[in-house]
């Protein structure tokens, strides 16, 4: 129940700066909450987050935002480092 409640919070506060975002017109505010507000919900399972994994990264590149996902990246490979191996297998 915890895990459910905390992304259904993440989710909903994400929708709730997008909302506000949208009203004070701070776009890449906006942009960013519209990329991956959905994500928190399709976490519940593996299979569904590799699923989400995948349509972020079509959503970012066909929303030319590489450049922010790239940084990222980086940001976690540094927190994370066990975790650059397994960039090799994804996009």
């Amino acid at each position: 129940m915890e895990k459910d409640f905390l992304l259904y919070l993440l989710y909903a506060t994400l929708i709730g700066i997008r909302e506000r975002s949208y009203e004070s017109k701070d776009e890449l505010t906006f942009r960013l909450c519209n990329l991956v507000h959905n994500i928190p919900l399709q976490l519940r399972s593996e299979e569904n987050a590799i699923i989400a994994y995948n349509k972020l990264c079509e959503d970012v590149k066909y929303l030319a935002m590489d450049n922010w996902l790239n940084i990222r990246k980086e940001e976690f490979y540094s927190m994370y480092p066990n975790h650059k191996d397994d960039n090799q297998s994804n996009p």
